[in-house]
């Protein structure tokens, strides 16, 4: 009896879903969508375009996949962000900023596409954002918003740097969440 390709397990991260009226999102047609793909044991974390999931799509195709269903139901283009297990193992075990940074609703990941050019950096890297603050590391921007993200300058900033491809952010907490869901079987 042959055996199927082995599965990968993924947390999927969607910018923007479930924040107004015109980026409505269920849930349910998200798991739907991801059942469709060929992904299974589908789990949602709260209602803002996080997912959990297994499948033996190779990442090219089950980007493809997501972004093309996505954008039959939304009606417009749709990036995502998608990391393995292992990836957010990563960005979990290397958490930045140590002690300093002592509630997790104020520190925050943004993932990217890719890593961060020099360029696209300098606005960052051009000036002091004492008590914040912020460390690139790979495909990760990790930041520390001592006085909450609201009226933060430096994620002012992070939100006008001209990064390429998907953006998306999410607190410790959330990546904490998927983290442990990714964990379960």
């Amino acid at each position: 009896m042959a055996r199927g390709k082995a599965k990968t397990r993924y947390a999927l991260l969607i910018r923007g879903i479930n924040v107004g009226t015109k980026n409505s999102l269920p849930m349910e047609e998200l798991r739907a969508m991801l059942g469709e793909l060929g992904c299974t044991g589908v789990r949602t974390l709260l209602a803002s375009g996080n997912a959990v999931f297994a499948t033996e799509l190779a990442p090219a195709a089950l980007r493809g996949g997501i972004e093309a269903a996505l954008a039959g139901f939304m009606g417009r283009p749709i990036a995502t962000t998608l990391r393995t297990a292992s990836e957010l193992e990563a960005v979990v075990a290397g958490r930045p900023f140590g002690a300093v940074a002592d509630d997790p609703s104020r520190l925050c990941v943004t993932f990217l596409a890719g890593p961060p050019s020099a360029a696209e950096l300098a606005p960052l890297r051009a000036q002091d954002w004492a008590p914040e603050r912020f460390e690139v590391a790979g495909r990760e921007i990790s930041t520390w918003y001592a006085n909450g993200q609201a009226k933060s300058p430096l994620a002012a900033a992070l939100a006008k740097l001209p990064l390429r491809g998907a953006v998306t952010t999410r607190n410790w907490n959330t990546v904490t969440k998927l983290l442990g869901m990714l964990r379960e079987p």
